[in-house]
């Protein structure tokens, strides 16, 4: 359960990743990952906005009455000791909850049921970029079940998003996707029971059950995208 480093040796500012797997009753794992200048967190006394690169602050942070942090990594980019790195796991245990995490205040997060399924919606507002100093937003969620609609790029299950922030609506980036789901699950208590577990230091293959995602799999899928969105930023300046 980690991410490949070398994902982050380009661009400047704050980039912001974030994987997600929700249960259709919105419980789950998130793993975010994100970067920054190690002379900008150091002045900033490893807290840039709401975003921390040391442990304390990161349980205080991302622990919430709906998440409990499983694990905090913080580490430099190989090849570029300049960049700072975090990676952050959360366990989900009621994601309309999750605004009240200090790490998601700027975040507007809702799960809840329609008449065509299970809608889940996240809208990072336009504080939260400014405060975080964020570059661009990624965000790849696996659901339990297909999926109706999506503003996002599907694939099967899972849907992507990116955004870079001097392109994006004025009134925040907003992700939004209907579940073709009632809201039953059969996998919501195997994600919690693991959140409680990995946060009392719970075995580690009683994790990765939870947090298939992000094995080995998900540094290639960013790391393809990443470098497609690059090139593609890339020609449009030209």
């Amino acid at each position: 359960m980690h991410l490949v480093r070398f994902l982050f040796y380009f661009w400047g500012a704050t980039k912001y990743y974030q994987a997600s797997k929700f249960n259709n009753d919105g419980t789950g794992t998130i793993s975010l990952t994100y970067s920054a200048k190690s002379v900008d967190v150091k002045k900033a006394n490893n807290l840039i906005g709401n975003l921390p690169f040391t442990n304390e602050l990161a349980n205080e942070y991302f622990n919430s009455a709906g998440s409990k942090v499983t694990k905090a990594m913080f580490y430099k980019s190989q090849g570029d000791s300049s960049i700072q790195n975090a990676t952050i796991e959360l366990a989900v245990t009621d994601f309309n909850l999750l605004s009240k995490c200090k790490g998601f205040s700027d975040v507007t997060a809702s799960w809840s049921k329609s008449d065509s399924g299970m809608v889940f919606r996240w809208l990072f507002s336009p504080s939260h970029k400014t405060k975080n100093e964020i570059e661009s937003y990624q965000m790849i969620v696996d659901f339990e079940s297909d999926l109706k609609s999506t503003n996002g790029v599907l694939a099967g299950k899972q849907v992507r998003w990116f955004v870079y922030t001097d392109k994006m609506n004025p009134n925040g980036a907003f992700f939004v996707a209907t579940i073709n789901s009632d809201g039953t699950t059969k996998a919501g208590k195997e994600i919690t029971k693991n959140g409680s577990e990995g946060s009392k230091g719970g075995k580690e293959g009683e994790k990765e059950k939870s947090c298939g995602l992000f094995g080995l799999e998900l540094p290639l899928v960013l790391l393809g995208w990443l470098v497609f969105a690059n090139r593609k930023n890339t020609s449009n300046k030209n």
